[in-house]
């Protein structure tokens, strides 16, 4: 099942909550929080069509390049400023600054600062923001509680049994309501019509044996 938009919104708005703390923000409105929210959620869906699609043009069939994530930074203006191609194509050099600038700001302070943020309050050593809040939440050390579910592993499900029923299991199921779906051929229509034809023939054979005798001689219609 497709989990819903507002499962995807819930799950960035921590993220959002701990950007604008670590920029030193301490208090939003709502209104505000779920905008920027959805502001982050398109830029983020934006980079992937872009990286799908440059990895689409590049031949990356199995998954995306360091190249094509690249091309796709580029593109949504995150690996700025940087000249124009024409223009390092001309002098010979590939304009790097994008590219150092967000490196830098990777390695830099305001991102530490963010992870620290984001780490607050949660276990030491933890390295992934939502895998330290479910453990935290979670009273054993594994993964049981959220099994089966969006945040969790998938499960592993054999043949399901219905019982109650003459098919033991949905398998069997299916493959009758694909055989009653195969209709038998239907009567050809020629044969249809020819067989009305012929009960119209049948129904009139008597007054068509009359020939051209005139019934207003043997009618009195005084």
């Amino acid at each position: 099942m497709t989990p819903p938009p507002s499962l995807f919104h819930s799950l960035l708005r921590p993220a959002v909550l701990q950007i604008l703390r670590a920029a030193g923000y301490h208090g939003a409105k709502t209104s505000v929080l779920d905008s920027l929210t959805d502001l982050a959620a398109r830029y983020f869906f934006h980079l992937c069509q872009m990286t799908a699609l440059y990895a689409s043009l590049n031949g990356s069939t199995d998954e995306p390049t360091v190249v094509d994530v690249r091309m796709a930074l580029q593109r949504v203006g995150a690996l700025l400023p940087e000249k124009g191609e024409n223009e390092q194509e001309h002098m010979g050099v590939e304009d790097m600054r994008g590219l150092e600038e967000f490196l830098s700001w990777i390695a830099g302070p305001v991102n530490k600062e963010i992870k620290r943020i984001a780490l607050d309050s949660v276990e030491e050593g933890a390295h992934d923001y939502l895998t330290a809040l479910k453990k935290k939440h979670s009273k054993t050390d594994d993964d049981s509680k959220y099994m089966g579910t969006f945040l969790g592993k998938p499960i592993e499900h054999g043949d399901v049994q219905v019982e109650g029923g003459e098919y033991p299991s949905i398998f069997n199921w299916e493959e009758r309501l694909r055989a009653a779906a195969i209709k038998s051929p239907e009567p050809d229509e020629d044969v249809a019509m020819n067989g009305d034809d012929r009960d119209a023939r049948s129904q009139s054979s008597g007054l068509s044996s009359l020939g051209d005798r005139d019934f207003g001689d043997d009618m009195d219609f005084a």
